[in-house]
């Protein structure tokens, strides 16, 4: 049989419960409980909108479109709207509704500028301010960024693979944007396993620490990126999800086309480790301490995620390698000129790995510029270049740093 019940919801909003006890002769369960749960509209005014909004056109202009409900029972009357967060000032609010009649919907209209921006990630939140009593003001993440540009990578050389020993091929870690990952933002993995990443062989027989102990052949990247560029991050996209073989710590150094491409450490001492999580989709992006100027990065994972996340550890791999555009400072400032009694010492702020061209005149140039050098190593943040063929009875001399070659 069943039971009917009349329900009144007047003056009722917002969730609701109830028993029904049910009393019987039933010797057992003499007294049946029924919870009745059910929601209703609130009775005042009751927002709705998105928890995240993304940009979809890659860091190009867009507008965005943000749906509004009212899902109570009497009118949503909106304040303001504010954006907040580091990139507010590139989102304009074009259309703000003034208020929302009950039980109905709308929409806000914000357009997004990206100038002024540089590639990466934008954070900004949307605020609504209104009279739902409950969420006085609803918040809105936004979520996007601007597409990267990434330098070629001419070849890249595996010491494992020279060796013999490698799985799956280390030029599948240099596919680059297009093929190895997306070109737009976030430049997530196009491909996993086989023909999208790297991996060595199984050196201790297929089981057991990759690391420990450490092969014969340690495991050795070297890119070449076909000249001296400014660089200022790594990107990297891990081996797998589920695997322990993943790299989990790397470590970086650098050469200039002038140290060759086994030159490492000899002009730019700056060597970074960074430590991956174990995505295999995800781009992660390592930004460096300081810029750099180089031809040839040399990439060498120093551990994996054997003992964190099995299967796997008995080798090691990753999913693709890449290296954004960055503005590195080049900027060459003379810091300070000290005659001595037949010398003079220029100090001028200087990048390692660079070399520079030294040049003088006792007139600024009216009988020629002499250059001095026209390839003195940087010696680091600040170098210093020391004159000592000042020419007797000179009273004043001019000097003049360029990069070499410029």
């Amino acid at each position: 049989a069943d039971i009917t019940l009349q329900f009144d919801p007047a003056g009722l909003g917002g969730p609701i419960s109830a028993t029904l006890q049910i009393t019987s002769n039933d010797p057992d369960t003499p007294t049946a409980e029924v919870l009745i749960n059910s929601s209703l509209p609130a009775l005042g005014p009751d927002i709705l909108v998105p928890a995240e909004l993304a940009l979809t056109a890659g860091g190009l202009a867009e507008t965005l479109v943000i749906p509004v409900d009212n899902l109570g029972r009497a009118q949503l009357d909106i304040a303001s709207i504010n954006i907040t967060g580091p990139n507010k000032a590139n989102f304009v609010v074009t259309i703000p509704p003034a208020n929302i009649a009950a039980l109905s919907s709308d929409s806000i209209e914000i357009t997004f500028d990206p100038a002024g921006l540089s590639p990466g990630a934008i954070s900004a939140t949307f605020q609504i301010l209104s009279n739902d009593p409950d969420t006085p003001t609803a918040e809105i993440l936004l979520s996007g960024g601007i597409t990267e540009s990434f330098y070629p990578i001419l070849s890249v050389t595996s010491a494992t693979e020279l060796g013999g020993s490698d799985f799956y091929l280390a030029t599948n870690l240099i596919q680059g944007a297009g093929t190895g990952f997306d070109a737009l933002w976030p430049h997530d993995a196009l491909g996993f396993a086989q023909t999208f990443a790297w991996v060595t062989d199984a050196p201790n027989g297929g089981a057991g620490d990759y690391f420990d102990p450490v092969p014969a052949v340690r495991p050795n990247m070297v890119f070449d990126l076909g000249s001296d560029v400014g660089l200022g991050e790594i990107s990297f996209w891990g081996y797998s999800d589920d695997n322990a073989n993943g790299a989990n710590l790397f470590s970086l150094r650098f050469a200039t086309s002038a140290d060759g491409p086994n030159g490492f450490g000899t002009s730019i001492s700056y060597s970074p480790e960074f430590a991956p999580i174990q995505d295999q989709t995800q781009r992660q992006s390592f930004e460096f301490d300081q810029g750099v100027f180089a031809r040839y990065v040399e990439w060498v994972p120093l551990d994996n995620f054997f003992g964190i996340n099995p299967p796997g550890g008995d080798r090691v791999g990753a999913g693709e390698i890449a290296f954004a555009v960055r503005a590195v400072d080049n900027e060459i400032t003379i810091l300070s000129i000290a005659r001595g009694a037949d010398d003079v010492t220029l100090t001028f702020k200087s990048r390692d790995g660079l070399s520079y061209a030294i040049f003088r005149s006792p007139d600024l140039g009216e009988t020629g510029w002499q250059e001095l050098d026209d390839s003195f190593a940087s010696q680091g943040d600040e170098t210093d270049f020391v004159d000592f063929n000042v020419p007797e009875g000179i009273q004043r001399m001019f000097y003049q740093v360029r990069n070499a070659g410029e």
